[in-house]
């Protein structure tokens, strides 16, 4: 099964203009995983995904990731970006 990890911060502007999007995807599209990361919260896991910038978006397919994206995004962009 697919998992999209966002990485964030409460800090980052552009985190908080993105989650909505990111919430509308995570109730309309079923078939994936998510899971929302602060950064400064569960560092163990941004260092664990190299994380240096946020928002940061990991694709995972199983255990393996499958894709990275940076930067804002909305709705359209991110189910893009699960469907590649």
């Amino acid at each position: 099964m697919k998992k999209l990890i966002m990485f964030s911060g409460a800090w980052c502007q552009p985190c908080q203009r993105t989650k909505p999007h990111f919430n509308t995807l995570k109730e309309s599209v079923n078939s994936v995983e998510y899971q929302l990361v602060d950064v400064d919260e569960e560092a163990h896991l941004a260092e664990q995904f190299n994380i240096f910038a946020v928002p940061t978006f990991v694709l995972l397919n199983g255990t393996q990731e499958v894709a990275r994206m940076s930067g804002g995004a909305t709705v359209e962009k991110l189910k893009a970006f699960i469907n590649q």
